[in-house]
């Protein structure tokens, strides 16, 4: 009785370890399938960073991209083991060296540097087909790169192109009929999001967009300093005119003094006393002294303008310096902006 019970439960075992095991192996299978796809998933995004293009397919399974749009992923281009054998499948127009005018953040005329292709341009082409909702041929979904597992865990290309049959393609997320095989894809939005574009095309627009201001305030300053400049040559104008007015009153006192010396002359000619001369005299000395007195009076009105005129040059020359101190820092800020710009423009999608 109990050797008929220990041969029952080995029996029931048994049953149940060859009923799991395959299980098991599919469990593990798919866990590996997933692994590999995210394995050159990560790849491919690692390789838009550096080139800004995703790569072409591999259609002969030598490992190297040829140009085609569908195939094998290129493992060697990659830097995958050559064991991983992945079916694969892109938009034409993210495999080649975009336009290097796709993405241009807009600068000021003198400022915008010549175009580069890099890693924004692919930013706005994956922008662009998001917006064109252009279709990945054999899916009829707006897709920027399709990977499919071929199930085959070594070297085995014909094996895995026996296995994949690109003509029943999955949905991504989903798994072929007989639930085998794993695949993934991104549309051209989400891989705008992995590569962080909508940021990096923002960082890159809003710093020109303060550069273009900046060289608005700085040209705007720039004008300030010019009629700053000629506001003290006005200045200078009035200190020269003040400085002539003043040196004629000095003349004018100096004629007036000589006037009364005149007079006093021809009072003391008059002696002994003649009354035409004195006469002639003291009223020569009485124009003179009103002369002296309008002179004097003359001199200290021009001397008072003459340093008025003074310092409204050194008041002018004053401002001028201030706003010639504010353009300086203006032109920093417009410098800063730039150089931040165009260095965003060039790093692309690196760090």
């Amino acid at each position: 009785m109990e050797l008929a019970v220990a041969l029952a439960i080995a029996a029931l075992l048994t049953v149940l370890l060859f009923n799991l095991l395959p299980l098991g192996n599919q469990i593990l299978d798919a866990e590996r399938q997933q692994q590999e796809l995210a394995q050159a998933e990560q790849a491919l995004l690692g390789y838009m960073r550096s080139h800004g293009h995703l790569p072409a397919a591999d259609a002969d399974g030598n490992g190297s991209a040829d140009g085609a749009a569908s195939g094998w992923l290129p493992v060697a281009d990659l830097g995958l083991p050559s064991r991983m054998r992945l079916y694969y499948q892109t938009q034409p127009n993210l495999t080649t060296a975009l336009p290097d005018d796709l993405f241009d953040p807009v600068l000021p005329p003198a400022d915008q540097p010549a175009p580069s292709s890099n890693g924004l341009d692919l930013c706005m082409r994956l922008l662009l087909n998001q917006r064109g909702n252009i279709t990945m041929a054999g899916l009829d979904l707006p897709l920027a790169y399709y990977l499919g597992h071929s199930g085959v865990s070594g070297h085995g290309r014909l094996d895995a192109a026996a296995q994949w049959k690109p003509t029943a393609q999955t949905l991504p997320g989903t798994a072929d009929a007989a639930g085998a095989l794993a695949v993934i894809a991104a549309g051209p939005g989400e891989l705008a999001a992995r590569l962080s574009c909508p940021d990096r095309l923002a960082r890159a627009q809003g710093s020109a967009q303060s550069a273009y201001a900046a060289y608005s305030a700085l040209r705007m300053t720039e004008f300030n300093l010019e009629f700053r400049s000629f506001d003290i040559h006005i200045a200078e104008t009035i200190r020269d005119q003040a400085k002539v007015a003043r040196d004629l009153a000095i003349y004018a006192l100096a004629e007036s003094i000589t006037n009364e010396a005149i007079a006093l002359t021809l009072i003391a000619s008059g002696w002994p006393p003649d009354g035409s001369s004195i006469g002639a005299g003291v009223k020569q000395l009485a124009k003179s002294i009103k002369g002296i007195y309008d002179a004097s009076k003359s001199l200290v009105e021009a001397q008072e303008t003459y340093d008025d005129a003074l310092s409204g040059v050194q008041d002018a020359g004053h401002r001028r310096d201030l706003v010639s101190t504010f353009r300086d820092r203006i032109k920093a800020l417009h410098e800063d902006a730039r150089d931040t710009t165009i260095g965003l423009d060039r790093a692309g999608l690196n760090p």
